[in-house]
């Protein structure tokens, strides 16, 4: 039997920031539809990978523990709306360019693994609420948001009655 593993690459914020983020979450619920996402689960997902076969693991798990130390910043100050699958997010107003080049250089690794990169651009957001019926009623964060990431994990998203939930599989650093 093969047992495959819902597995993507995330960047999570520091606690000041997953706060800011949960708070806006709850603010937002109730005039967008839909439920805020819980502030454990709120993440920047740079590649999803989606069902990997377990022997395709290991090396995902060294990519993830020799990545290089990462050190940057995003401010997030824009909100936005994916119609589908129906998420209020947070992102930027302008592209954050060590997101973007993180982004890049991730795919070019896992493609010596085999993954492609997605036909899209990638648009770095923060799910903030879940089968949201209505965008936003205004297109900016209630006060900019600056998130510092300092490291890459790769991560398992388990789908239960409750939602997903995530355990980091490697990160670097450990």
């Amino acid at each position: 039997m093969t047992v495959s593993r819902r597995l993507f690459f995330a960047l999570w914020p520091d606690d000041a920031s997953r706060r800011a983020l949960a708070a806006e979450a709850e603010r937002l619920a109730p005039r967008c539809g839909g439920y805020p996402l819980p502030a454990e689960n709120m993440h920047i997902t740079l590649a999803f990978l989606g069902s990997v076969d377990a022997s395709r693991l290991k090396p995902l798990v060294e990519l993830a523990r020799a990545w290089p130390a990462l050190q940057g910043e995003w401010t997030l100050d824009r909100l936005g709306h994916f119609s589908q699958p129906r998420i209020v997010w947070a992102g930027s107003q302008t592209p954050n360019a060590a997101l973007m080049t993180l982004d890049a250089e991730l795919w070019q690794a896992l493609s010596r693994h085999g993954f492609t990169s997605p036909q899209r651009e990638f648009t770095p957001h923060v799910s903030l609420v879940r089968q949201a019926d209505r965008a936003p009623p205004q297109s900016r964060l209630s006060a900019p948001l600056l998130w510092r990431f300092d490291h890459l994990a790769l991560v398992e998203s388990q789908l239960d009655d409750g939602g997903s939930r995530y355990r980091t599989l490697a990160r670097r650093p450990d």
